[in-house]
């Protein structure tokens, strides 16, 4: 073995900009190949989140040693990803950006605040997208907002009644309110009884259509049910591959329906494309129309396979209970559904790449190399989608031991979109390629609203709790609660600003696609009209937790009897602008009021929230927007097309109905 001794080191290489390769992407992806370094990997996560060059230094990188960070150095060249992969990475990474790059978390990160990790384990494969602590995010952002107050705070303490909620409420809390009550005369009961899960149970009873008929579909009908589930169901939840799945439904009706995974799948597969509609009214889709019955005669037939995958863990397996769930949903029975999004979720457990994660947990995450397969990328799509689908409809029901605020914070990366596929070197040019790119970018941008609406919601209800929550030592709190409410507010007025700016830089960095800058906007192409519909009213949700604090506090000093013009300066132009996004929020679901999709049920509830707060609103005598009537009342005819399905809307209609009477008599 030569002596390495006895020969001259070589000088390290230098490390400037000159120093680095000289490969070139397309314009819309030179950020991306900017940060790779002259060995040919690229900056680790952190940076390129943060669009900035990294040292790449083992086994932590300057800035991520600095910081306290992990440092994630990829070992993927992106000079070998295709343009269209490349600009769906680098809108990701522009999502990334908005969510978590402020100012204030450098100088706390600088200061050696401890890291907090959020309620889940935080997933850090290198093939991830992770991000940076909310928790340290959150801290700083508070108290730079409380150290702001105290500094500028003249005024005496602002009294406002404790709050029954400073986020939003389910439905059913809302309409049981004691001022509510007063106002109408007597406690809210639901018209509709509680939903019996092993009665009306979907697909039984007389009415389906006969599965044998169904079973003998010519391929064009096939194609037909095909079309219109990757169409207008999975484009928002894009858990399959599209080219083999088409084969595999294929197969399974060419060679005859068997009890296998293979036709399970194909079933639901069909009796989703059954039930499923280009975007606006479901009127050929209503129960006992030949859809309907056809549908519920596939699910039946395909709920007798679920047993065998219970016992088997597999992805196809773990594929059938999503989309179970997801029918479940188009046809109103959120119960149900939910049993199905818990059992995926738990399926999901024996996935390769949750087992990755943990490894690397264990390892020198800088230095582990984690490669992402095709089975990865249907892994964590499937658990994605379970995972989120399962929160919001738990959010919704009211069930004893799964309490709503379990916590706020979502997985800590996204999942990894599919390469494109093999033959099309010049990027997304296949139909099925397009449709899939499509539906990664709905994907992806949903998901980065719900997490920033998950770190909005941590935010607010951490900052509540120091001011109104009893010190741990003394058991009482510092201020009264009237006054302790007053500095919440005071305090959290100024940080909606800020929140108001990183809702808005979310839509304007939507690609064009799914551009939602304009409320109505037509298009000939259903799927992406539908998933702009969808963000849109996923971002009024974020509009709506933004200003329900206000929102709420103006409608309890009004029940009081404080005219609206004696409230505080922020609380009355804060709770003004909460009630014309209620208004805006009834505007523009209207295309969707009639439709029906697996967030239909969604829809409804939050649109009858709207609805009843500013009836609500109306009925204390609050300045009320423009059209807000009308946009009650076009609520009011959505709720009872859907009556005949969702037996309960008849007592949320009622409600309002009654709301509005009261207005009307005292104006």
């Amino acid at each position: 073995m030569a002596d390495t001794n006895e020969r001259p080191r070589k000088r390290p290489a230098a490390r400037g900009n000159a120093f680095y390769p000289r490969k070139r992407a397309n314009t819309a992806c030179r950020r991306d190949l900017r940060l790779l370094t002259k060995n040919g990997q690229d900056s680790c996560q952190v940076c390129r989140a943060r669009k900035t060059k990294c040292d790449n230094a083992k086994p932590s990188c300057s800035y991520c040693l600095s910081v306290g960070a992990s440092c994630i150095q990829s070992p993927f060249d992106l000079s070998s990803f295709d343009p269209a992969s490349l600009r769906i990475l680098e809108r990701l990474d522009e999502l990334e950006h908005l969510l978590r790059e402020k100012d204030e978390v450098a100088k706390c990160n600088r200061s050696g605040t401890p890291t907090e990790h959020a309620e889940l384990d935080h997933h850090t494969s290198p093939t991830h997208h992770v991000l940076p602590d909310a928790g340290r995010d959150e801290r700083v952002h508070i108290n730079h907002a409380m150290q702001d107050y105290e500094a500028n705070s003249s005024t005496p303490g602002i009294r406002v009644p404790p709050l029954r909620s400073v986020l939003p409420e389910r439905l059913e809390q809302i309409l049981e309110w004691t001022s509510t009550s007063e106002i109408l005369g007597t406690p809210f009961t639901s018209t509709a009884s509680p939903a019996n899960p092993c009665q009306s149970s979907p697909g039984t009873g007389t009415t389906l259509g006969s599965l044998s008929g169904l079973a003998e579909l010519e391929p064009h009908g096939v194609n037909e049910l095909l079309d219109r589930f990757f169409m207008h169901v999975h484009c928002k939840n894009p858990i399959l591959d599209e080219t083999e799945t088409r084969r595999l439904v294929r197969r399974a009706f060419l060679e005859g329906l068997d009890w296998s995974p293979a036709s399970c799948l194909a079933m639901l597969i069909c009796a989703l494309g059954c039930i499923s509609t280009p975007m606006g009214p479901s009127h050929e889709t209503a129960p006992g129309s030949q859809a309907y019955r056809d549908s519920g005669a596939f699910f039946q037939a395909a709920q007798k396979r679920m047993g065998p995958l219970m016992l088997q863990p597999s992805i196809m397996g773990t594929q059938c209970l999503f989309l179970s769930g997801v029918y479940l949903m188009s046809i109103f029975r959120p119960r149900q559904a939910w049993r199905y999004f818990c059992q995926a979720l738990a399926a999901c457990q024996d996935f390769s790449f949750l087992a990755k994660n943990a490894r690397l947990m264990n390892q020198d995450t800088a230095t582990s190399t984690v490669e992402v397969s095709a089975d990865d990328v249907l892994e964590q799509a499937v658990y994605w989608s379970a995972w989120k689908s399962e929160r919001e409809v738990r959010q919704e029901l009211s069930l004893p031991d799964f309490p709503t605020s379990s916590g706020t914070h979502y997985p800590t990366f996204f999942p990894t979109p599919p390469p494109p596929s093999v033959g099309t070197p010049d990027g997304f040019t296949d139909p099925v390629d397009l449709r899939a790119r499509g539906s990664w970018l709905f994907y992806l941008s949903e998901i980065s609203l719900r997490r920033l609406n998950s770190q909005l919601c941590s935010e607010i209800s951490t900052l509540h709790q120091q001011y109104t929550a009893p010190s741990p030592a003394s058991g009482t709190t510092t201020a009264t609660p009237d006054a302790g409410t007053g500095q919440f507010l005071q305090v959290l007025a100024g940080m909606v600003p800020e929140y108001e700016s990183q809702a808005q830089q979310w839509a304007d960095s939507l690609p064009s696609e799914l551009s939602i800058r304009h409320e109505a906007i037509q298009t000939e192409d259903h799927e992406e009209h539908i998933c702009r519909a969808i963000l849109r009213g996923h971002l009024y949700n974020l509009w709506e937790l933004i200003y329900w604090p206000f929102v709420m506090a103006a409608v309890e000093l009004l029940a009081t009897g404080k005219p609206q013009h004696a409230h505080p300066s922020f609380v009355r132009d804060i709770c003004q602008r909460g009630l014309e996004a209620h208004v805006r929020r009834l505007h523009i679901n209207q295309p969707v009021f009639l439709h029906r999709h697996h967030g239909t049920w969604f829809m409804m509830r939050c649109c009858t929230r709207s609805a009843f707060f500013l009836a609500t609103a109306a009925r204390h005598g609050a300045h009320m927007p423009a059209g807000w009537l009308e946009a009650v009342k076009s609520t009011l005819e959505m709720l009872d097309y859907w009556s005949a399905e969702v037996p309960e809307v008849g007592g949320w209609a009622a409600a309002i109905e009654r709301q509005l009477a009261s207005v009307t008599v005292s104006h």
